[in-house]
């Protein structure tokens, strides 16, 4: 039963927590990236990415469930494709925003600091600004992080569809107590998940202090 709450049913794998951790670093990781290009565009030419922060900040409105299936409707995507790429433009939406407004405060000081360096534009970008946007916007996208595994163990499509199933089978076949067990041993395990993703942010934050990022 642990097995098939960890990685899924027989015909159903990956799945279970699993799938809901690959999804979330799939789709959490891609969107880092791709806030990271959003981020800068929008501090270079602000006015003319003004479209797409307003269709960004309209789609941070959008229920994460009413994204899945108006893309599982309107595309012809696989299901779990369908899925990742909800879930990426819903984390895009949110990370994008933190990034691009921990970038458009960096410091003007470290910037002439650079200059006065002989640090090209290009440099400066890669060894400081990028850096220490990250520093500051950590605690923002740990916390989008760890929604974002809970969403999509939320999402049945995608993650914990494998979970329900059992928990059902199990009410079949054995009294109360024993699916009040099997749901309180899938809650235990996104726990230990979610708190392995608090450690390991902290960790890296402390990194980051360290190296005086």
């Amino acid at each position: 039963m642990i097995v098939d709450l960890l990685i899924g049913l027989p015909d159903q794998r990956p799945g279970g927590l699993l799938l809901s951790v690959l999804a979330t670093v799939v789709a959490g990781g891609l969107a880092v990236l791709a806030g990271m290009l959003y981020a800068t565009a929008c501090v270079t030419a602000p006015r003319l990415t003004l479209a797409v922060q307003g269709g960004l900040a309209v789609l941070r409105g959008v229920p994460l469930l009413l994204l899945v299936f108006a893309l599982t409707q309107l595309t012809t995507l696989p299901l779990l494709a369908s899925g990742i790429a909800a879930l990426f433009l819903y984390s895009l939406s949110h990370v994008g925003e933190a990034l691009r407004s921990y970038l458009a405060a960096y410091p003007p000081t470290l910037r002439e600091q650079a200059r006065l360096l002989g640090f090209s534009r290009p440099r400066e970008w890669a060894t400081l600004r990028v850096p220490w946007t990250v520093r500051r916007s950590l605690d923002a996208l740990g916390t989008h992080w760890i929604s974002l595994l809970k969403d999509t163990g939320a999402l049945v499509v995608i993650g914990i569809g494998e979970l329900t199933t059992v928990a059902r089978l199990l009410s079949e076949r054995t009294d109360t107590r024993g699916w009040l067990l099997i749901l309180l041993l899938a809650a235990g395990l996104y726990l230990l998940v979610v708190v392995a993703m608090t450690r390991a942010i902290s960790f890296v934050t402390v990194r980051f202090a360290r190296q005086g990022l």
